[in-house]
């Protein structure tokens, strides 16, 4: 009996593991469905973001908003970013994003270590980045962002980023992005 157990254990292990490496969603999985992402266009001009973020459980820790401004010239973007959480904080970001040559999106920011790769397919967008994320008590933890995008239409997107640490999921960021100012004439005007 002891070795039935033993060897079911072994099974369900192997099982987690394969599906640990191998169970999330792919890219390619987008591919074809539209509207297309053109990141700079979408991140030019004012946008408003609405957002949370939860814990390992799913307990909402922090609401926030966002306004942002980007601004794109030959090619590279910049994207600013200013914070306003549900506890008074307040924080600051700039994004410099440019396009590589074998298609990845890639972007710095001071609090990002190193850079986020993204790629995009259809209406989604992958980013892959480690951060360095300043707690409510100041302290900062280096964390990685598994950070999807997904185009609802040409003026609006929901964003829902992954924080993980070591492999340990710590919890998600979700959040609603508006673009404000459209370039385009408006669909009343057309």
């Amino acid at each position: 009996m002891t070795g039935y157990h033993g060897r079911g254990r072994g099974i369900i292990l192997l099982l987690l593991l394969a599906c640990l490496g191998g169970c999330g969603v792919s890219l390619d999985t987008y591919r074809g469905q539209g509207p297309d992402w053109d990141l700079a266009r979408f991140f030019n001009g004012k946008l408003v973001a609405h957002g949370l973020v939860t814990d390992r459980s799913g307990e909402v820790t922090s609401r926030f908003r966002v306004e942002m401004q980007g601004h794109w010239q030959d090619g590279k973007g910049e994207l600013f970013e200013q914070f306003y959480f549900d506890d008074g904080r307040q924080q600051t970001r700039t994004w410099f994003l440019s396009k590589g040559a074998d298609g990845h999106w890639r972007g710095t920011a001071s609090d990002v270590v190193g850079e986020a790769v993204g790629k995009t397919a259809g209406f989604a967008l992958n980013w892959r980045y480690q951060l360095d994320l300043v707690l409510p008590d100041d302290q900062v933890v280096r964390v990685s962002f598994d950070d999807w995008m997904y185009l609802l239409d040409e003026d609006r997107l929901i964003n829902r980023a992954e924080i993980s640490k070591l492999g340990i999921h710590l919890g998600e960021v979700i959040l609603y992005i508006e673009r404000q100012e459209t370039t385009a004439p408006s669909r009343a005007s057309s």
